[in-house]
């Protein structure tokens, strides 16, 4: 008879990587995702009416910088154990860089807060790959269940007194007073921190990455040495943060060192837990690369055209190889949320073939490349002949919402119009677990009408 633990290490080390280091609600892939769908419901009932038809970018209301001309080399010294896919040493490719209010309130750029970096790497033959990153080292949730547990409490809370009411009462109640006290400091922290040049902040991927056989690993893009320190901001210029990069890039290069943190175990860098800063004393921070934008007029019209185009991307940490896939449970909460909000980006369209995105965007002009949705529900034969069935009759926006977002992915008459992606269904799943666990509660168009800026919206991070 063969040995139990001697078999599951034989089963280990024929798995996937990822199984390694990531633990699962349930004790399984499978079951943590019913887990997971529940809480989409939940959320879903908890967004307030709005428009959904302003969710083109839910969590990133104010671009500051969009480019599509930079360049990320990895190290001629990158360290053999980290050489995985397209991070060779001397490596270089074509990237577009995204800088952001992290908040999907209009407001001024000097307000304190959250600011986020998108940036996609155009690797070639290796694919390309989305980092997304965040000015604060960790989220305010450990998981989707706390997310969600924050996003209910602050629902609706538009005045100083309800937001109070939130944070003191209805979150504490729902997690507990010691992980309501660190979910609070973590808000309250990132939410004040005053930003005088994006140039020289240092953001964050907060949850971790596989990195090929290196294992996890969690990045950050922090300014590289040397470069004129960040000016006070100047919190009469509404634009102030995109004035003062176009005034430095009018005159030189910005350059972000791209860095990594190493996975040791899961009390000092846990994989499932987003609120636990991986400490630098215990995973030493390793530079791998350099982030370069060059030199331009932001003000050009070539320059304006491809902050548009930037502007157009579904940026997505999934957006990526299975080498570098995301790791940890609010990664994976989050992956639905991406591929929902992603189609209500404009120029999208919905066919018998899948969502089409257009032509042109940082690539070729050429036939669009179909994006097929992730399936959430098994596509048998006799399924999707029951939602063509029922499709004839209700429509599927109509549907309870996990009736209706499975009936997305059946071809046939239960596909809806371009049109009906904006209706309130598929809207409320981009709110789920947001861009990130610095995200705001689901609330209605990012306007200057929109709730005030409560805690939860003063602040985010990705992941």
């Amino acid at each position: 008879m063969v040995d139990t633990a001697q078999h599951e290490r034989s089963t280990l080390r024929h798995a996937p990587s990822f199984l390694r280091y990531e633990r699962y609600e349930g004790g399984s892939l499978e079951t943590e995702r019913r887990v997971l769908d529940k809480l989409v419901d939940v959320q879903g009932a908890y967004r307030p009416g709005g428009s959904p038809a302003h969710l083109l970018r839910t969590f990133q209301a104010r671009p500051a910088l969009g480019v599509d001309n930079a360049r990320l080399r990895f190290h001629d010294d990158l360290p053999e154990v980290l050489r995985v896919g397209y991070a060779q040493p001397g490596a270089e490719y074509s990237a577009a860089v995204r800088l952001s209010d992290a908040s999907r309130a209009e407001r001024p750029h000097a307000a304190p807060g959250l600011r986020r970096m998108a940036v996609r790497v155009r690797a070639g033959a290796e694919g390309t790959h989305d980092l997304l990153a965040t000015g604060f080292p960790v989220s305010h949730a450990a998981d989707a269940r706390e997310y969600v547990a924050f996003a209910k409490a602050m629902a609706g809370a538009g005045s100083a007194v309800e937001q109070a009411f939130g944070l003191l009462v209805k979150l504490p109640l729902a997690v507990g007073w010691s992980t309501a006290a660190r979910m609070r400091r973590n808000v309250h922290t990132a939410a004040r921190h005053a930003v005088g040049s994006l140039a020289r902040e240092t953001f964050w991927s907060c949850g971790a990455i596989l990195w090929g056989d290196a294992g996890p690993v969690r990045y950050q893009l922090r300014p590289a040495p040397g470069g004129t320190p960040a000016p006070p901001p100047d919190r009469g210029d509404p634009d102030y943060l995109h004035r003062e990069l176009t005034q430095r890039l009018f005159t030189g290069d910005i350059s972000f060192e791209l860095c990594v943190q190493r996975y040791l175990d899961e009390r000092r860098t846990p994989v499932e837990d987003g609120s636990v800063e991986w400490g630098e004393s215990d995973a030493p921070v390793i530079p791998v690369a350099l982030l370069t934008v060059p030199r331009q007029d932001l003000d050009a019209a070539a320059a304006r055209s491809a902050a548009r185009r930037v502007e157009r991307l579904a940026f997505d940490p999934w957006h990526t190889t299975e080498e570098f896939r995301p790791l940890g449970n609010l990664n994976r909460a989050r992956k639905a949320a991406y591929e929902a909000s992603g189609a209500h980006r404009p120029a999208l369209r919905l066919t018998p073939a899948g969502l089409l995105a257009p032509a042109g965007l940082l690539a070729p002009a050429g036939p669009p490349t179909p994006v097929t949705p992730r399936p959430v529900a098994v596509l048998q034969a006799p399924v999707r002949a029951a939602f063509g069935l029922v499709g004839r009759y209700v429509p599927w926006h109509r549907l309870p919402l996990p009736a209706g977002l499975r009936g997305l992915v059946a071809p046939g008459p239960s596909l809806p119009r371009a049109g009906d992606l904006l209706k309130p269904p598929l809207g409320a799943l981009s709110q789920v677990l947001g861009r990130g666990p610095f995200s705001a509660p689901a609330a209605s168009a990012p306007t200057a009408s929109a709730p005030s800026a409560s805690a939860s919206s003063a602040y985010r991070r990705s992941g």
